[in-house]
């Protein structure tokens, strides 16, 4: 196909289309003759995941050119048993036991309906035949302890304030799942995306503290300089 028919299908300008090529994202186009140049469906596949990464997961093009590069080409490849082995590699791993959501309340120091607004916020979830996994108690433990410590309802805090960690994790933790799978597709073995999940989980754990404690003061202090004047 010619330069006006890529840029058709793509919806690329062909001054785009030379800097890639000049950049090594894409091909050489096939020259019979001379100023003639035929491109081929590879260029317009390329074309088209540059797009996607650039849009979808903000990749630089020195990274799109790494991600071209190996055999998935850019596209998601599948980790099948990557959720096993990190769930291991991190102490949470799931048997398949599970605890009964009224023995789980009892365990984290809440009450059942406080326990029940938590499933319902998407806090816990209840695995199988209803019950909690090990790490969703853990996680009702953990609210327990946040009770406990003085945010429960004589203070005016109630178990529907955890949701606000779901809606707030949530879309990040897709964000960083998306860019995991996009950078690691091709690249290594499972183990080897086990060890660097496992870094990334417990490390991006640490520093989403320091930063979390740090807005928090610096809002303290705004707070009290608003309240001050």
């Amino acid at each position: 196909m010619k330069m006006r028919d890529l840029e058709r299908r793509t919806g690329v300008g062909r001054e785009t289309i030379r800097y890639y090529i000049r950049f090594g994202l894409l091909p050489e186009p096939v020259r019979p003759k001379r100023n003639v140049a035929d491109y081929t469906d590879e260029h317009v596949r390329r074309l088209e995941v540059i797009k996607r990464l650039q849009q979808e997961r903000y990749l630089p093009l020195s990274f799109i050119k790494t991600v071209l590069d190996r055999p998935t080409a850019g596209e998601i490849a599948a980790l099948p048993g990557l959720e096993v082995l990190l769930a291991t590699s991190l102490g949470v791993e799931d048997a398949g036991e599970t605890i009964a959501p009224d023995e789980a309340a009892a365990a984290a120091g809440l009450e059942p309906d406080e326990l029940q607004i938590l499933i319902r916020d998407g806090v816990v979830v209840e695995r199988g035949a209803g019950g909690l996994s090990p790490l969703d108690l853990a996680i009702a433990k953990a609210w327990g302890k946040v009770k406990a410590s003085g945010y429960g309802p004589e203070n005016g805090f109630y178990a529907d304030d955890a949701r606000i960690y779901v809606e707030t994790l949530a879309p990040m933790a897709r964000r960083e799942i998306d860019r995991f799978y996009g950078r690691l597709s091709g690249a290594g073995t499972l183990q080897d995306a086990a060890r660097l999940g496992q870094a990334g989980i417990e490390q991006i754990n640490e520093l989403i503290s320091l930063i979390r404690t740090r807005l928090l003061l610096d809002l303290v202090a705004e707070m009290n300089a608003r309240a001050g004047r």
